[in-house]
């Protein structure tokens, strides 16, 4: 596509050639004026064709790009969410480590508990032996 200054010079150009045609047409038979007007009809159905052609090829590359651009968006935000969802069950892990972790300190916390629950246990049963002991022997 050429630059705007070029298609504006060019229309100026057209415009000159049309502002001439018209003045020399003031002196033409009226079947070469009418070849002009087919002339320019022929014309205008041609820039009309050069134009829709431009315009589908400008769509299709618009298009294409922008087929392109939400591909890669597609492709990034699956590539986030990968990392988010790699993240999460690393998190995941390591939450599931504290919690079996704690649960494991618990579980040693309780046996150490009832050790002591039944180290206190054998002392009170061994204190009420030897106090049923005492008292059967000053009966």
């Amino acid at each position: 596509m050429k630059p705007i200054s070029e298609q504006l010079a060019d229309l100026s150009a057209r415009a000159k050639k049309a502002e001439d045609d018209a003045a020399a047409a003031r002196h033409e038979a009226r079947d070469k004026i009418q070849e002009r007007v087919d002339q320019l009809e022929a014309d205008a159905k041609t820039r009309s064709a050069q134009v829709t052609a431009a315009a589908t090829q400008a769509k299709d590359t618009v298009e294409g790009q922008w087929a392109d651009l939400q591909a890669t968006m597609r492709q990034q935000n699956a590539q986030l969410k990968a990392n988010i969802d790699a993240k999460k069950a690393e998190m995941d892990a390591k939450r599931a480590e504290r919690k079996a972790e704690d649960a494991e300190d618990n579980a040693t916390l309780a046996i150490a508990f009832a050790y002591d629950a039944v180290d206190y246990a054998e002392a009170a049963v061994l204190d009420a032996i030897t106090a049923r002991s005492d008292a059967d022997a000053l009966a």
